[in-house]
């Protein structure tokens, strides 16, 4: 398979994910909870305890497979409520509940992703250097004033036609790095926020290619009900980067 062939697969693979189950695209709501909380057209209040989160009075909830009418879940727990799927998430010391439902309408009224051209030019070599166990990162969040502090998974250091630069990486999954970044393109061709990148890591650090012809766009900008993490000032490159997810494309 040639290059365009991998990537074309890659792509076709993320615009099925968008619409998919719990996909960025089926993201009706973010429902933060301080005391106790009812979601509009969800059963149940909702509360925060201890490690965990605590619903009661849920008739018509189910976890895993099995009617509830209260339970206390944990962060990443999955309930359903009909064809809608309920998250529980937590950032720092806050859970909220997250609604997906593949009817919603940004799923309905999908067209697509628009992306630069595959370039192998925007295949570039980095180096990955492991952040200290308690480094941490302030990141401010898109749609909301809310900032937090991210533990930081490393930094990676790169060229671009002569230009050194060195980008913060946070925890994106096992051996996953998450790089949210701006560039030349950004508010113009591209999504204004950030886009994001997520290359393999080796765990004690060293050689790592950065593919940006895979740069997706961050959830926030399929639903403004997600809060997505916005690049620190380091990860604002000083260069274009043409390559990689553009904006949604429009019906019109």
């Amino acid at each position: 398979m040639t290059f365009v062939d991998e990537w074309r697969q890659w792509r076709a693979k993320r615009e099925a994910a968008v619409v998919a189950r719990g996909g960025s695209a089926t993201l009706t709501g973010t429902h933060w909870l301080y005391g106790d909380t009812v979601i509009d057209d969800i059963p149940g209040t909702w509360r925060t305890e201890g490690t965990g989160v605590r619903v009661t009075g849920a008739d018509g909830l189910t976890l895993d497979g099995e009617p509830i009418t209260e339970a206390l879940v944990y962060e990443d727990s999955r309930l359903w409520y009909g064809e809608i799927e309920l998250l529980i998430i937590r950032r720092g010391e806050d859970f909220a509940v997250r609604a997906y439902d593949v009817n919603s309408e940004a799923a309905r009224s999908f067209q697509g992703i628009d992306t630069f051209e595959p370039d192998r030019k925007w295949v570039i070599p980095a180096q990955f250097t492991p952040a200290d166990p308690f480094d941490t990162v302030h990141i401010e969040h898109s749609y909301t004033d809310r900032v937090a502090d991210y533990p930081l998974l490393g930094t990676l250091s790169f060229e671009v036609d002569g230009q050194p630069v060195e980008v913060l990486a946070l925890h994106g999954g096992e051996n996953i790095a998450h790089i949210t970044f701006r560039d030349g393109t950004s508010g113009k061709e591209s999504y204004g926020a950030a886009r994001f990148l997520f290359p393999q890591v080796p765990q004690g650090g060293g050689p790592v290619e950065l593919d940006f012809n895979r740069a997706s766009l961050p959830p926030c900008a399929f639903s403004d009900a997600f809060v997505c993490p916005l690049p620190p000032e380091q990860n604002v490159l000083p260069f274009r980067v043409e390559a990689g997810e553009k904006s949604l494309r429009s019906s019109e």
